[in-house]
């Protein structure tokens, strides 16, 4: 049995192979062929053709085509000459046509070149020119109501809105005041005499009030009025109330847009009195 089954197993394997080799194509079974036979019997010099490398390749587009001359034309057969007819007369519009051709066939006439344009100014000279002129906002003082009354005159050549006056008040302060002494002597006598009271004492401190004693300072007249009666009580005599400073009202100048030239103007009036002119901040 297994003898039986090789021996048919060889068969299949030889039928299988004269099947895919085509012998059996005389008997009709065989393969599909899957070349092309009739495409290479179509070629033409096939045996010519190679395969270029890209340096060829590149050298081959290069080369202008050749062209194949024509052969030349057999020369025609003369014939016999036939009467000459007479010529017509010259028609003077194929003259006009002809120069209108010549007009024509002559290249366009070269454009005039455009005028050279006049270079423009440089970017930084139209900066300049175009960059306003800085301004700052300046401040001078104080001025008391004299000198400010000469002020206002000056400021009144400016331009209307340019300037401004600010007015502050310095609070006037008083003193209880005993002197003015002979002596120096007789200001130390008296002021042993108040520290025996328990008052307290101090310089004046002012040229036209000394040599004298100060009982004390207050920024009002009230308050100085109301330690004088308090020290009175206590056997103090010969004191009164003496303003120390008066009460000042101050005048400031402000410029919040000043140019350089009008500062340099407002600076040399002589009404300034050598104030300089500060920056507002």
């Amino acid at each position: 049995m297994i003898r039986f089954a090789i021996v048919l197993l060889l068969l299949a394997n030889a039928g299988y192979y004269a099947f895919s080799q085509g012998m059996l194509r005389s008997l009709g079974w065989g393969p599909e062929d899957p070349s092309e036979p009739e495409r290479v019997q179509q070629q033409v010099k096939p045996d010519a053709l190679r395969i270029l490398t890209p340096q060829e390749a590149q050298q081959a587009q290069q080369q202008p085509a050749r062209t194949v001359p024509a052969e030349p034309a057999p020369a025609p057969v003369a014939e016999p000459a036939a009467p000459a007819a007479a010529e017509p007369p010259a028609d003077p519009t194929d003259k006009t046509s002809a120069d209108a051709d010549k007009l024509a066939a002559k290249p366009a006439d070269k454009p005039q070149d455009k005028p050279a344009e006049k270079p423009t100014e440089k970017p930084e000279k139209l900066e300049k020119a175009e960059k306003p002129e800085k301004k700052e906002c300046l401040v001078a003082g104080s001025f008391d109501a004299k000198q400010v009354e000469a002020l206002r005159l000056q400021l009144a050549k400016l331009p209307e809105g340019s300037w401004r006056l600010d007015s502050s008040t310095s609070a006037g302060r008083w003193m209880v005041y005993v002197g003015k002494f002979s002596s120096q002597e007789a200001l130390d006598t008296r002021r042993d005499e108040l520290r025996a009271l328990d008052i307290s004492t101090d310089r004046a401190r002012i040229a036209s009030l000394e040599p004298g004693i100060s009982l004390g300072r207050f920024s009002s007249e009230e308050a100085a009025e109301r330690h004088l009666a308090t020290i009175g009580k206590k056997g103090v005599s010969g004191a009164k109330v003496v303003v120390e400073r008066p009460e000042t009202v101050s005048y400031t100048v402000r410029l919040p847009k000043l140019d350089a030239a009008t500062k340099k103007r407002v600076q040399s009036w002589h009404v300034m009195d050598g104030k300089d002119l500060r920056s507002c901040s």
